[in-house]
């Protein structure tokens, strides 16, 4: 499809609206009631309204040549570092610019969309969900979530996201033959709009190197079913062969070189937005504070999490909310919220107030049950700036050890100046010269390790592939 025939129809889809859509009332309104919390997930859309453009041009012209090209959609690119695409019903698709730095042309992003496109079509969401339940969190893990990044315009809230599972990690159960089923329409939709069928298989290659490098990085066996992208879906390399083979090397568009310079300048990995991880410590230049984990427990921050894990599966989850006065009160409230079938204490136990480098605080513990599981759970409120931080720390009943570092961990939360500021990494464009080679690019990205390997992965490179003089490749550079 030409340029301008995919600039036309996303015009067309553009002007669309609810009122011409087609797609069933309870789907409509079930994507419309979740799209709101899918945006304060994942840190709400990226600031670069020519890349969003872009994203859904391509979008519109895969939906153009499906089988609901009249109805409502929406197509929206998330501020998150993570790899990640998901839909909900009623025409809702969603990647990240995480997804956006790994793929690495505009065939790959049209695969990408191509497929959750036919999840939507083809119903599949609905039926995740009719066996599953509810779209996002529930329970206890529901009512930490409702106060641990407040919502509105809670700046602590707004800037750091939630701990706790969001709805992709719990609405990515598709069925192996769905999920077949979707490869197989996406590649279809790929080939009506002249796209080579082939980029599936390149983007799940893509993929499957990228959980393979930080699988690596995190010094723990490749296991790309427990990825969110890959859970409960059929292993990707199954999925790639079939693609392969789906796609009979049928030629088609790529289009590297423009999504290579749409994507140029692009925010790569953390953001100021929601802060950076190095090493032990977690800086948040724009809120002005930061804390380090103690030696031991990881820091994860993403867009979905600010979690720090820990030994025995404990784990400490780090969040923001409204400060509406006392900090007793504020403690016995988010307790109240957890429900009594969580919990064995009827209320906050051994509460108590003191104070965190200046800063004043409250904290008490729950003793909770959870599966048969007995658990601690000790929750810490930090007056902050006008706003509440939020520790909640979950260890087995029983480990003082665990328990220490957690505590270690919040005892070192305090307000950074000007050592907390952090620069931010972007992807940028380079063309290969004369005696460049791989390793001599890769000492270039701003990366203290794997920096072969994260040169390979982001170029969509085997190990066996090797540069040429004029080939645009992607850098990473502060």
């Amino acid at each position: 499809m030409s340029y301008l025939l995919r600039l036309l129809t996303f015009a067309i889809v553009l002007v669309s609206t609810p009122a011409w859509a087609e797609w069933p009332a309870e789907s409509a309104a079930q994507g419309a009631r979740d799209h709101p919390k899918i945006m304060q997930r994942f840190g709400g859309e990226i600031r670069n309204p020519e890349l969003v453009a872009y994203v859904r041009e391509i979008g519109a012209g895969m939906v153009a040549v499906s089988s609901r090209p009249d109805e409502s959609w929406t197509f929206t690119v998330l501020d998150s570092p993570e790899v990640n695409a998901f839909a909900l019903p009623g025409g809702y698709v969603y990647l990240t610019r995480g997804l956006l730095a790994l793929a690495n042309s505009e065939s790959e992003l049209a695969a990408v969309l191509a497929h959750e496109i036919t999840h939507v079509v083809e119903a599949h969401v609905e039926a995740r969900q009719a066996a599953q339940g509810d779209a996002l969190v529930s329970g206890a893990l529901n009512a930490l979530v409702t106060g641990l990044f407040g919502g509105g315009e809670d700046r602590v809230g707004n800037a750091v996201r939630s701990g706790i599972e969001t709805a992709f990690g719990q609405m990515g159960a598709y069925s192996k033959a769905q999920e077949f089923a979707a490869d197989a329409g996406g590649i279809e939709l790929l080939r009506r709009a002249g796209y080579r069928p082939a980029a599936q298989a390149d983007f799940l290659g893509s993929l499957i190197a990228d959980v393979g490098l930080k699988a690596e990085m995190a010094d723990r066996v490749s296991d790309p079913t427990t990825v969110s992208l890959f859970a409960n879906h059929p292993a990707p390399a199954e999925r790639q062969l079939r693609a392969l083979a789906l796609a009979n090397d049928a030629d088609g568009e790529v289009s590297r070189a423009r999504y290579l310079r749409e994507i140029d300048g692009m925010i790569y990995g953390q953001s100021a937005k929601g802060g950076f991880v190095n090493g032990q410590v977690f800086t948040h230049p724009t809120l002005g504070f930061t804390f380090e984990a103690a030696t031991g427990m990881q820091i994860e921050n993403t867009a979905r999490r600010i979690i720090i894990r820990g030994p025995n599966r404990s784990t400490l989850i780090m969040s923001g909310a409204p400060d509406n006065g006392d900090l007793t009160q504020a403690l016995a409230g988010w307790a109240a919220a957890i429900p009594r079938t969580d919990r064995q204490s009827r209320s906050i136990e051994n509460p108590r107030r003191y104070m965190i480098n200046g800063l004043e605080a409250a904290t008490g513990t729950l003793r909770m049950r959870k599966r048969g599981q007995r658990s601690t759970l000790r929750l810490t409120v930090i007056r902050f700036n006008g706003n509440l931080i939020r520790f909640a720390g979950n260890v087995r009943r029983g480990d003082q050890v665990s328990a220490a570092l957690q505590q270690q961990t919040v005892n070192s939360f305090r307000a950074s100046g000007t050592e907390g500021e952090v620069s931010q990494r972007y992807i940028s464009l380079y063309r290969v010269q004369r005696g460049d080679s791989v390793a001599s690019l890769a000492a270039r990205m701003d990366f203290p390790d794997f920096q072969e390997r994260r040169f390979r992965v982001l170029n969509g490179m085997t190990p066996e592939d090797s540069l040429t003089r004029g080939q645009q490749v992607k850098l990473v550079r502060r």
